[in-house]
């Protein structure tokens, strides 16, 4: 059994807790420590020296360990080890090797891992499938590429420190930014051959570019708003990591992994950039073998002459098909590139859903990386409306508005871009397509297609019948005068009849109509009512004297009655009843409820609409 005296993980947790009760307020002095431990006071002696050089790494000031690595995203703060500049007399290369002197201390947890194979290989690193013996999970562990095989016994391998340091920070970024659509790090170690990794969520399922052919072959139940709704959760991962001052540079369809369950996670932030910080990443492409853009075949002997063949950054990253890369980013405007270069990543990724194939290379045909990196700096894409003339045009707005040339002209954030989809996936406006009151009311129309109609047959036959039956009835005062006792006594008790009961009711529902919109859920107990109130002036009801309540006649009996008015009337001349008709105060409420009448059957698309040349020439 290890004493508490002995080397190995004693000393190390000895000291750990040294600097937590420092940190704490407790004034412990090194050298009583060490007193008290004498067996181990070489190892502390070590253990202190390694601290102080990471302390100074961050600021020369700081006496905590866990106070070492600190970098700022806007408001927010995230933890990094900082190997970006000289600091404290040491250089980057200095730093690496003090890091990797911590993470081979005594006491390595890398025995719990058990490698089952490799998933992926990239310009930075290999992605590998291992066990975790303790948790009794597979998770997916990323090792950095380059440096030594092995080291001597004692001694850190020699390292690249900018390849290191941009490692580090890919480990610490993602790590950091918690969110359900970016893959969760777990650990950051040393493996036995001295090579550095860190541990992350095993995500298992299909990558967007998968699923985009899923939804183009009509395969597993894929169709676009499923696919749309992934876009969405892109969205909201890279909003969040925006509001971090998160950019990630190199979003695309084979870096969004969608899982059997529906969940979505954006993969593969090594070319990501920290928003107000100096950029490691020399993301400019490296100008050589740019070849011809002439269309090339099929073919599978030849991987240089796909979208998927190498293309590199200054500094040697091999980044994936340009097709997705904004014309800022591709012709190296480093300063300009920023969240709005990652919405038109996903305006992008929306024109691939949308045409079948990514921007640039055409259907059936495969381009050289590097002409498609020229295509992308000469000009944009051919239109979506072109390609896809039967998408929707909202959603082929939406994507024109995220992959604007000029990235003034594009969302402003991603949260705005993702505003406008969900719009569309809702059936509610989209702004990048049409804005105002009338477009709100027609997506509601069709939102709520069944209460819409309600509406528009209670409208029609309170407007057309109320209204109508009150014209009439002013019709009937004029034939009054011409007919005997009997009919204008009958006309007055219509008149008062229609004044009291139907054109006072219809003036109620019509001021409580007003106060039905917006037409939100929370609503509809007062729609309700309000349909009931207007069956009930259009059916009528019964008198109920024990309650007080009068008869109300329905719209029927009004008609019946007037009927039977103008059965004993004199008949008026076609001038006269122009006249009246015109004189009448209810003609301009008449004429408003029937051009009413007739939005609303346009509105449910059962009156079409007038031609563009008929409405100029009226």
């Amino acid at each position: 059994m290890q004493t508490a005296d002995s080397g190995g993980d004693g000393a190390l947790d000895l000291f750990a807790d040294w600097l937590s009760r420092r940190e704490k307020g407790e004034l412990v002095e090194f050298e009583t420590f060490v007193q008290k431990h004498p067996s181990l006071a070489a190892e502390f002696e070590e253990l202190r020296a390694t601290w102080k050089r990471l302390a100074a790494a961050s600021d020369p000031a700081n006496s905590s360990l866990n106070e070492r690595i600190s970098i700022r995203f806007g408001k927010q703060s995230l933890s990094e080890v900082s190997l970006r500049e000289q600091r404290g007399g040491q250089t980057e290369g200095e730093l690496a090797s003090a890091l990797i002197t911590q993470l081979s201390a005594p006491g390595s947890r890398f025995g719990r891992y058990k490698i089952r194979g490799e998933v992926a290989r990239g310009g930075m690193g290999v992605i590998l499938k291992i066990w975790d013996e303790d948790l009794r999970r597979h998770l997916a562990m990323k090792v950095i590429l380059g440096q030594a095989d092995a080291r001597p016994s004692g001694e850190t391998p020699p390292l690249d420190s900018l390849k290191v340091a941009r490692f580090l920070e890919e480990a610490q970024v993602t790590g950091q930014l918690d969110h359900p659509g970016i893959v969760p790090v777990h650990e950051l170690g040393l493996d036995p051959e001295g090579r550095l990794y860190f541990t992350m969520k095993l995500v298992k399922g299909d990558s967007l570019h998968a699923i985009f052919e899923l939804v183009r072959d009509g395969k597993d139940g894929w169709n676009r708003t499923r696919a749309l709704n992934v876009l969405l959760k892109v969205c909201e991962a890279m909003a969040y990591a925006h509001d971090k001052g998160v950019i990630h540079r190199d979003l695309k369809p084979a870096n969004v992994m969608v899982g059997k369950f529906g969940e979505v996670h954006v993969m593969d932030w090594g070319l990501a950039r920290i928003e107000g910080q100096k950029d490691r990443k020399d993301i400019r492409i490296r100008d050589e073998s740019l070849r011809s853009a002439e269309l090339q075949g099929v073919r599978a002997d030849q991987r240089s002459d796909t979208p998927d063949s190498p293309l590199c950054t200054m500094d040697g990253d091999v980044v994936g098909t340009p097709a997705y890369m904004p014309s800022e980013q591709a012709a190296g405007k480093t300063e300009e590139v920023g969240a709005h270069s990652d919405v038109y990543a996903l305006g992008a990724m929306i024109y691939h859903l949308l045409a079948g194939h990514p921007p640039y290379i055409p259907k059936g045909a495969r381009l050289n990386n590097h002409a498609i990196w020229a295509r992308v700096q000469e000009s944009p894409p051919t239109s979506i409306a072109q390609l896809a003339p039967q998408a929707p045009a909202e959603l082929v707005a939406i994507c024109d508005k995220a992959m604007a040339r000029d990235w003034r002209q594009r969302y402003r954030d991603m949260s705005e871009l993702a505003e406008d989809l969900s719009a569309y996936l809702n059936q509610r406006v989209v702004r990048a397509y049409e804005t105002g009151t009338w477009a709100q009311t027609r997506k509601w129309v069709k939102r709520n297609k069944p209460l819409a109609a309600s509406l528009a047959a209670a409208i029609v036959i309170l407007a057309a019948g109320v209204a109508g039956t009150s014209l009439f009835a002013f019709d009937a005062r004029e034939q009054s005068r011409r007919a005997s006792e009997q009919g204008r006594i009958a006309t007055r008790r219509a008149d008062d009849l229609l004044s009291l009961s139907a054109v006072a009711d219809l003036k109620e529902l019509v001021k409580r109509a007003d106060l039905l919109w917006p037409a939100d859920p929370e609503m509809l107990p007062a729609y309700e009512s309000w349909l009931a109130d207007a069956h009930a002036l259009i059916d009528g009801q019964p008198a109920d004297s024990a309650r007080g309540i009068k008869a109300r006649y329905s719209l029927l009996e009004h008609e019946a009655k007037l009927a039977e008015i103008r059965k004993q009337a004199k008949p008026l001349t076609s001038d006269q009843i122009e006249a009246d008709r015109r004189a009448n105060p209810s003609t301009a409420a008449l004429e408003q409820a029937e051009a009413q009448l007739q939005w609303m059957r346009r509105m449910l698309a059962e009156e079409p609409w007038p031609a563009t040349a008929d409405v100029e020439a009226e």
